[in-house]
C-alpha cells in the first residue's frame, strides 16, 4: 500500500471515467482560478502562487493514483504520487510564512523557536500515537517516516489555520474563512481516509465530497474581495500558549513511552522538543529583562534618575480619578539659561543631577518629585492643601540656598515655584498642570519664590480665551473704533496733534475701554493685526482732517509684536503711501518695557522707521528699567513724561522736581517733551514754566470720536490757558518791578 493511500484522499478512487473526469475538471478548474487570480490581482501574489502549486501538485498526484487503481494495481512505494501529495504541505506552510512576513515584518527568534517547538512536538505526538499502527502496516525505516509525514503535515496545517485566525482577530473576512475552511476540510478528508484504510482497508464514502469541498473553498477564497491587511499583535498570553501546550505534550510523550513503547522516533522528537523549549524559556527570560529595563527607562529621566513626565502624568491622573485632595507644584530654575551659556550644557547637566537629589530630600515622603524636561520639575503632593504646599515650597527654596559645586566652582541658584490645588483650581490633571505652570510664571515675574494659582492674574483662563476669540471676530467685523485725545502746544495753545486710542464697540456689552482687552491681547498673535488696524484707521481719519484744512499729526502706540517684526517699516510705508501722507505726520510711540524683549531687533526696526521720516516717541518715560540708557541710544524724537508724575505735580514737590528734571534732560538732548495726564490749569501752568513743549489730558479734552476733533481744534482749547499763563507772567514781572 502506498504511503499516500494512508494519509491523503485521491478524488479519483474508482476507475469510472466520469469520476476521473470530474476529478480532473475540479483540479484544473481550481488551479486555473487560483493562477488567474495571481495574474489579475497584485495583492499577495506570491502566496496565491504557492497555494496554486499546492493544489495543482496534489491534483496531479490524485490523477496518477487514480490511473493506477483503474489498471487494477497500486503504485510501487515510494511512488511519484506520494511525492506530489507530500509537496502540498511545504507549499502551504511556505505560503503561510510568506503571509506572516508580509503582515508582521521580520520574524523574531522567539517566533522561529515557537515554530520549531510546535513542529517537533506535533511530530512527537504523531509518532507516539500512529507509530505502532504504521509500523505494522508498512514496516519500519523510511516507509514508516514517509507515511507518518502525512498526518504530521495535517496536524501542522491545522495548527497554522487556528493560529492565523486567532491572530487576525475579528472580523475575520470571507476570504480568510473560506481559505481556513478549505485547509481544514483537506485535513478532515485525509484523516478519515487514513483511519478507514488502517481500520478495514476500505475507502470511506465521505472522502470524495469533503475533498471536492476543500478544492472549491480554496478556489472561491482566491476570488473573494480583498480585505485590508491588519498587523497581527504578537503579545500577551497568546504567545505562551503554543510552547506551554506543546511542551506539556512532549513531556507526556516521554512519560507515556515509559509505559507504552511508541518507538525511538517519538522519544527523540519529544526530547528535541524539550531542548528547544528550554532555549525558548531562556530567550523569554532575557526578553522580559530587556522589557523591564525598557519600561523603567520609559518612565525615568535619564539624567536625574527621577520619574519623567509620563510617569508623573499617570500618577497625577490616578490620584485625580480617586478624588484625592492634592497639590501640584511646578519648580523652574531662575537664570538657568545664563548658567548654560556661561559654563556650557555639561555644567547645566551636573547642576540638574544635584538638584534632583536635593528636591527628593526636601520633599521626602510628602510626595513625588519628577523632572518634566529642561530645568522644569514637578511635585505631586497627595493630601496637601495650600499651607502644606507653601511649606514644601519653602523647604525647596531653603534646599537651594547651599551653593552647587560645578567643576570646582560654587554656583548659587534660585527657583520659582507655582502650585495649584485639586479640586479648587482644576478638575483634571491637564488643567492642574497648566495652572501650576501659570502660577510658577507669576512667581517668576513677581520674584516671590512661591506663588499659588490666582485666577484673577491668569491670562490663560477659559474666559480670556473666549475673550480673544471674540476679539478676533471683532477685528473681522470692524467693531474696533478709535477715540483721539488732543495734544496741545503749550507755547501757542493750538492743537498740534492727536493720540489714537482704541476702543471696542461690543455688540452686547457696549463700549469697552482698552484695559478690558489690550492687556490680554498683548500676549497673543492678535496684537500685530490689531495694531495695523489702528494704524490704518488713524491714517484714514488724519487724511480726512488734513484735506479739511486741519494741520494735524497723529500718534499711534506700537505693540511689541510689531516692534520686533522686521516687516513693520515696509507695512507703515505702504499705509502712508496708500493715504497719500508724508511720514512726518505720523508718530509711533513705544514704551521702555517693550525694548527689553529684544533690544537689538527693536533698535533695527526703529532706525528703519527713523530713516523713513516717521516720528518716534518714548512713552511712559520714568517707569521703565534703564531709561537713560535707552534715551541715549534710541533714535527717538519725542519724550513723553508718564502721567503718574504729572497728575499730582501741582501738589507734590517731589513729582514736580521729577517732571522738571526730565523736561530739562529732554531739552538738553534735543527732544520734544510731552506731558501726559494734565488735569488742571495749575498743572498746565507749571508745565509751561518748566519748559514742556506739549501737554495732553482731561484738562484739555478726554478722548473723543473722530467726528469731534475738528470742532476741538478750531475751538482752540488751549488758548485760554495760554492767555492765563501770559497774564500770570505779566503780573509777576509787575510785582517784581
Amino acid at each position: 500500500m502506498a504511503a499516500a493511500e494512508l494519509a491523503v484522499p485521491a478524488l479519483g478512487l474508482h476507475s469510472a471515467v466520469p469520476t476521473r473526469l470530474l476529478h480532473a475538471v475540479l483540479v484544473f478548474g481550481s488551479t486555473g482560478a487560483i493562477f488567474l487570480r495571481v495574474i489579475r490581482r497584485p495583492q499577495d501574489r506570491v502566496v496565491w502562487m504557492l497555494l496554486g502549486l499546492a493544489v495543482a501538485l496534489t491534483g496531479a498526484g490524485g490523477s496518477i493514483s487514480g490511473q493506477a487503481r483503474s489498471a487494477g494495481h497500486l503504485p510501487h512505494f515510494p511512488s511519484l504520487a506520494d511525492g506530489l501529495y507530500l509537496a502540498y504541505f511545504p507549499l502551504v506552510l511556505a505560503a503561510g510564512l510568506w503571509l506572516a512576513h508580509a503582515r508582521i515584518g521580520r520574524l523574531s527568534a522567539g517566533l522561529w523557536l515557537d515554530g520549531a517547538i510546535g513542529t517537533l512536538g506535533a511530530a512527537a505526538l504523531v509518532a507516539q500515537v500512529l507509530g505502532e499502527p504504521v509500523r505494522e502496516a508498512v514496516g519500519g525505516g523510511a516507509p514508516a517516516l514517509l507515511t507518518l509525514s502525512f498526518p504530521l503535515g495535517h496536524l501542522l496545517l491545522s495548527i497554522l489555520v487556528v493560529v492565523a485566525l486567532a491572530l487576525r482577530g475579528r472580523p475575520i473576512g470571507r476570504a480568510w474563512l473560506l481559505l481556513g475552511a478549505g485547509f481544514l476540510l483537506r485535513v478532515v478528508s485525509g484523516t478519515i481516509h487514513a483511519w478507514a484504510e488502517i481500520a478495514n482497508g476500505a475507502v470511506s464514502p465521505w472522502v470524495r465530497p469533503i475533498g471536492i469541498l476543500s478544492l472549491v473553498a480554496i478556489a472561491a477564497a482566491a476570488w473573494c474581495p480583498p480585505t485590508p491587511p491588519r498587523v497581527a499583535r504578537l503579545a500577551g498570553l497568546r504567545m505562551l500558549v503554543t510552547p506551554a501546550v506543546v511542551g506539556t505534550a512532549a513531556l507526556g510523550v516521554l512519560v507515556l513511552d515509559h509505559f507504552h513503547d511508541g518507538g525511538d522516533l517519538a522519544v527523540w522528537l519529544a526530547a528535541a522538543t524539550l531542548l528547544v523549549l528550554m532555549a525558548r524559556v531562556a530567550l523569554t527570560f532575557r526578553e522580559n529583562q530587556l522589557l523591564l529595563a525598557s519600561r523603567h527607562q520609559a518612565v525615568t529621566d535619564e539624567l536625574t534618575g527621577l520619574p519623567n513626565r509620563r510617569l508623573f502624568n499617570d500618577r497625577l491622573r490616578a490620584a485625580v480619578e480617586d478624588e484625592e485632595r492634592l497639590a501640584v507644584a511646578m519648580v523652574d530654575l531662575d537664570r538657568f539659561k545664563e548658567l548654560n551659556d556661561t559654563l556650557g550644557h555639561h555644567a547645566g547637566d551636573l547642576l540638574l543631577e544635584q538638584l534632583g537629589t536635593r528636591l527628593t530630600e526636601a520633599v521626602a515622603d510628602a510626595g513625588l518629585v519628577a523632572r518634566l524636561g529642561g530645568d522644569e520639575f514637578a511635585l505631586l503632593l497627595p493630601g496637601a492643601g495650600l499651607a502644606r504646599a507653601a511649606e514644601i515650597g519653602r523647604r525647596v527654596g531653603a534646599a537651594l540656598q547651599d551653593p552647587f559645586e560645578i567643576d570646582g566652582l560654587e554656583v548659587v541658584m534660585d527657583a520659582s515655584i507655582g502650585a495649584a490645588l485639586f479640586p479648587e483650581h482644576g478638575a483634571d490633571a491637564e488643567c492642574l498642570l497648566q495652572r501650576a505652570d501659570v502660577a510658577m510664571y507669576q512667581a517668576k515675574q513677581a520674584r516671590t519664590g512661591f506663588q499659588a494659582y490666582d485666577p484673577g492674574r491668569d491670562r490663560h483662563s477659559r474666559e480670556r480665551l473666549a475673550l480673544m476669540a471674540e476679539l478676533r471676530r471683532a477685528l473681522e467685523r470692524d467693531e474696533l473704533i478709535l477715540h483721539y485725545q488732543p495734544k496741545v502746544e503749550l507755547e501757542s495753545g493750538r492743537v498740534a496733534g492727536v493720540e489714537a486710542l482704541v476702543r471696542w464697540q461690543h455688540p452686547v456689552h457696549g463700549l469697552r475701554g482698552p484695559g478690558a482687552f489690550l492687556p490680554h491681547a498683548e500676549h497673543t498673535a492678535l496684537m500685530r493685526p490689531l495694531t495695523l488696524h489702528v494704524l490704518r484707521t488713524a491714517l484714514g481719519d488724519l487724511k480726512r482732517w488734513r484735506d479739511d484744512g486741519l494741520d494735524l499729526c497723529v500718534a499711534v502706540n506700537l505693540a511689541v509684536q510689531n516692534l520686533l517684526d522686521l516687516r513693520t517699516p515696509a507695512q507703515v510705508g505702504e499705509l502712508l503711501a496708500a493715504h497719500g501722507l508724508e511720514p512726518s505726520v505720523l508718530t509711533l510711540e513705544v514704551t521702555e518695557s517693550l525694548l527689553l524683549h529684544d533690544p537689538q531687533r527693536a533698535g533695527e526696526v526703529l532706525r528703519d522707521l527713523q530713516e523713513m521720516g516717521v516720528g518716534l516717541a518714548l512713552d511712559d518715560f520714568g517707569t521703565g528699567y534703564s531709561s537713560l540708557e535707552h534715551l541715549k541710544r534710541l533714535p527717538v524724537h519725542e519724550l513723553k513724561i508718564d502721567k503718574s508724575f504729572v497728575m499730582a505735580m501741582d501738589r507734590d514737590p517731589a513729582d514736580r522736581a521729577i517732571v522738571a528734571s526730565t523736561a530739562a534732560l529732554g531739552r538738553a538732548l534735543g527732544l520734544r517733551v510731552v506731558a501726559e495726564g494734565v488735569e488742571s490749569a495749575a498743572s498746565a501752568s507749571v508745565l509751561a514754566a518748566i519748559g514742556c513743549d506739549m501737554a495732553q489730558g482731561f484738562h484739555y479734552s478726554p478722548p473723543v470720536q473722530a467726528e469731534q476733533i475738528p470742532a476741538l481744534v478750531r475751538g482752540q482749547i488751549g488758548v485760554a490757558d495760554l492767555a492765563r499763563q501770559r497774564a500770570a507772567a505779566h503780573a509777576a514781572r509787575a510785582s517784581a518791578a
